[in-house]
C-alpha cells in the first residue's frame, strides 16, 4: 500500500491544482477535483482512508458541497 499511497501524493502536496474534500454524512468524504470537475474513486479502504487523512494533515480544503 505504501507505493500506492505514494503515487497519490498530487492531491495533497500542491502539484495537481484543485483537489478537495466533499464532506458527508455518508463515510469520510468524496475526493474532487473542482478543475476537471470529477471525483476520484479509490476501490482499497485503506488507501481511501489514507488519501483523506493525508489531506487533512496537508491543509487539502473540505467542502460542504460541489462548488
Amino acid at each position: 500500500m505504501t507505493n500506492e499511497c505514494e503515487s497519490l501524493n498530487y492531491l495533497w502536496d500542491g502539484s495537481e491544482d484543485g483537489w478537495v474534500v466533499i464532506t458527508s454524512d455518508l463515510g469520510l468524504g468524496t475526493i474532487y477535483n473542482t478543475k476537471t470537475r470529477m471525483a476520484l474513486l479509490l476501490e482499497d479502504e485503506g488507501e481511501y482512508e489514507h488519501a483523506i487523512q493525508a489531506m487533512r494533515e496537508h491543509g487539502r480544503p473540505f467542502l460542504d458541497s460541489v462548488p
